[in-house]
């Protein structure tokens, strides 16, 4: 099949997300393997199938009808419907929002089987309801009703009314016997020539113990092809019927009213004066209207409310005069604004375009989808458009046509400009027009009804709906140009979630940061009680009494570097990595360090534990002064500065570094250290410090030494580019090379062959033997 062409006579129900379409003649376009399409065929339908169209489906104007619809089947087990629920024409689905049953129609004549007696109908149950204390299955259900009512009559107006879980037929046709009725038949016995005054009601109020009852219209005219609506005014509602003829041209087997004349007399007042049944009061009222439109059969309408209830608009779409299969079909759409009763054109279409016996549902307060119907003239035209537009979309609020449906994009109902600058108030309402003009209330009972209010917490609503796969939501109140838009709905819950969210992440960073201030207060805590610490430990060194000269020595030619000294703190010791050790002297701020010039050899070393033997080399590891990370003496200077608050260097052991071009062991383990993220290497700062250090111990070195390492703690202090002036030396002399080979002090001194160490330092001649003694007096 190529898709859907039209659709005449059908029937439509909504249960909450779904529009049920069930019965009429129903034209398909088949297609041809070579891509060519045949004449629209009316299949009849023989698997008796109702299709389903789900509010949450999107579609625009080129859309194939047939990929939107889903289906049930009404035979048993999906054959052949046969007599058990053949197709109807002309009938109507009564509902609420969770049940339809199919109710009247005519049916096509057949020569094989009989169609199902008068009292006999089939109900379908799409969920449950209320507490009846049966059992409940979904499907398909047959119905017997009870005596004075019976299914045969046609081209009637059904209406339901959920709220109250009430649906009625009004009117229509029957057959002269009050028989079977047959669709398109030329013998008169089951024709619906005749028009029927009953008045069906069906109470749904107890699933699967639903209440049939009829009673003969008294007051308003029955007629064929009307369309009845229900508007929430009094206490349970009012039933509005718009429309309708007499002697329809589409219940002749001849395509012509079977009375013309009569039909123009009758039918124009269906539009002028309205029926109004009151529920409650179980009372019909008429009242005159102003700017009617003609008269109009087959036709579809709708009510929407503005926000305030302050008026009620009802859209009419469609139809034609049922003169003659052969008469234009109407395109217009016309407002009735009720209590005002007037009426108003809000969109003129084209001939060309209209249609009749269609349907029209409302998916959202403020669009209407019409669906099926047939065009004008020849019965074998498809509805416009290619494909064939078997759904269209109209905004009821801004009042024209739409190119597509999408079930995220809607609003709420605004009054359109055109009929609240007549009956004044806005968008929102606040109509001041609340009574018919010019001619009043044509009874006080009706001016009554539309005083008492509709108790609106009975209405159920089930939009939005979600699209396939996504859910929606977005809707806007009304603002001012009935173009939509404004606050969602949803954005209230979905704003206090993302505020809700943005406060606990500003606790949350709270707390990390105040969690991250208290650590870094710590460790500088912890980092000052160090520093005094080895303030402590100074100041006991210089309160011994230091009489003599301290001796430097050492047994390894290696310095070890434990990957802990670098962070500002003394490691435990381990006794199998031996260790520079050294005697730290006491210093002064701001007072130059130099070498004490009355040393004596043992006295200084009283109360240690190193050997004090002349010029016998001793083992450090015995030492109680082994190397700390915060001596000055130490070769790798520690990160923490607080030592030095003036910035003086070690300059014995800095040098040290650099003697032999760096080729020595101590070069070689400084290279193969990592650095580590919490305690760099001093190897990326600024070289010059160390340019005077390097020259006194070897004057070759200054350019190797910029591989050296950089901290501004280290720092020789200069004034412009002067060469450099050896200062005095502090305490210990230091180690320098001699062949590649870090020597002691006493071997150096026993050598004698360093000038630059004997121009700096004074000697005791109590420390030097007899040979060195006559060779100083010379």
């Amino acid at each position: 099949m190529a898709g859907s062409c039209r659709q005449l006579s059908i029937v439509v129900a909504t249960l909450k997300d779904k529009v049920y379409l069930d019965g009429g003649h129903l034209y398909w376009v088949p297609g041809m393997a070579d891509g060519s399409n045949r004449l629209p065929v009316d299949d009849g339908n023989p698997l008796g199938l109702i299709g389903v169209l789900n509010f949450s489906t999107p579609f625009n104007t080129s859309t194939n009808a047939s990929t939107l619809f889903t289906s049930i089947s009404k035979a048993p087990n999906g054959g052949a419907a046969n007599n058990f629920a053949p197709n109807y024409y002309g009938g109507t689905l009564l509902a609420n929002d969770d049940e339809f049953y199919l109710f009247g129609g005519a049916t096509v004549a057949q020569t094989n089987f009989s169609p199902p007696d008068g009292d006999e109908l089939l109900g379908y149950m799409e969920s449950q309801y209320g507490d009846n204390g049966r059992a409940f299955h979904a499907g398909f259900l047959n119905v017997k009703l009870p005596d004075g009512v019976t299914r045969y009559v046609t081209y009637g107006g059904g209406v339901n009314v959920p709220s109250e879980n009430k649906a009625w037929y009004f009117g229509g046709l029957r057959t002269e016997s009050w028989g079977q009725i047959y669709s398109n038949y030329d013998n008169a016995t089951y024709t619906p020539t005749n028009v029927s005054n009953s008045f069906v009601k069906l109470d749904m109020a107890t699933q699967q113990q639903e209440v049939w009852s009829n009673v003969t219209l008294r007051g308003p005219p029955s007629r064929a092809g009307p369309s009845v609506v229900w508007v929430p005014v009094g206490e349970q509602g009012i039933l509005v019927v718009l429309g309708g003829v007499t002697y329809p041209s589409f219940a002749s087997s001849t395509g012509d009213s079977a009375n013309p004349a009569q039909n123009r007399r009758d039918s124009p007042g269906f539009m002028s004066n309205i029926d109004i049944y009151d529920i409650a009061g179980d009372t019909w009222y008429q009242q005159p209207t102003v700017g009617s439109p003609p008269q109009y059969a087959l036709g579809c309408a709708v009510v929407a409310h503005a926000s305030d209830f302050s008026s009620f608009n009802i859209y009419y779409y469609g139809g034609y005069d049922a003169i003659s299969e052969d008469s234009d079909m109407n395109d217009d759409v016309w407002i009735l604004s009720l209590p005002s009763f007037m009426w108003m054109k809000v969109t003129s279409g084209a001939p060309d375009h209209g249609r009749a016996g269609h349907q029209c549902v409302m998916p959202y307060p403020d669009q209407m989808i019409i669906i099926g119907g047939r065009p004008s003239g020849n019965p074998n035209l498809c509805l416009e458009g290619d494909p064939p537009e078997f759904l269209q979309v109209y905004n009821l609020t801004a009042g024209r046509w739409q190119d597509s449906y999408d079930p995220e994009s809607w609003n709420e109902y605004g009054v359109p400009e055109m009929i609240h600058m007549m009956i004044g108030g806005d968008f929102s309402g606040s109509a001041t027009m609340t009574t018919p003009t010019p001619s009043g209330w044509q009874t006080p009972g009706l001016a009554s009804v539309f005083a008492t209010p509709y108790a609106t917490t009975k209405l159920t609503t089930y939009y939005p709906y979600s699209t396939v796969g996504a859910a929606n939501g977005t809707r806007g109140e009304l603002d001012n140009d009935g173009g939509g838009g404004g606050t969602p709905s949803w954005l209230g819950p979905v704003l206090g979630v993302v505020l809700g969210l943005v406060f606990i992440t500003a606790v949350v960073v709270a707390v990390l940061l105040y969690r991250r201030r208290k650590l870094l207060t710590k460790k500088t805590e912890s980092e000052h009680s160090t520093d005094e610490n080895g303030n402590r430990i100074a100041s006991w060194l210089q309160s011994q009494n230091l009489d003599g000269k301290t001796i430097t020595t050492t047994d390894d030619n290696r310095t070890q570097l434990d990957d802990t000294e670098s962070r500002g703190y003394t490691p435990m010791r381990s006794p199998g990595h031996p260790e520079m050790r050294q005697y730290e002297p006491s210093e002064m701020l701001g007072t130059p360090l130099v070498e004490l010039m009355d040393t004596s050899l043992t006295p200084e070393l009283a109360d240690s534990r190193i050997n004090t033997g002349p010029a016998y080399p001793y083992d450090m590891k015995q030492s109680p002064f082994a190397s700390a990370p915060h001596t000055p003496h130490s070769i790798f200077t520690p990160t923490s500065q607080s030592f030095f608050p003036g910035g003086a260097i070690s300059q014995d052991h800095a040098s040290s570094i650099h003697s032999s071009n760096n080729n020595g062991p101590a070069a070689s383990s400084l290279s193969q250290i990592d650095e580590r993220p919490d305690s760099p290497s001093l190897g990326n700062g600024d070289h010059h410090h160390f340019n005077n250090i390097a020259s006194i111990t070897n004057p070759t070195a200054a350019d190797d030494h910029d591989r050296g390492g950089s901290g501004a703690h280290l720092q020789q202090h200069q004034t412009g580019d002067s060469p450099a002036v050896s200062p005095p030396l502090p305490v210990s002399p230091p180690s320098v090379t001699v062949d590649g080979e870090a020597a002691d002090y006493v071997s150096i001194h026993r050598q004698g062959s360093n000038p630059l160490r004997r121009s700096v330092f004074r000697e005791s001649e109590n420390d030097l033997g007899d040979d060195e003694k006559e060779k100083d007096q010379r």
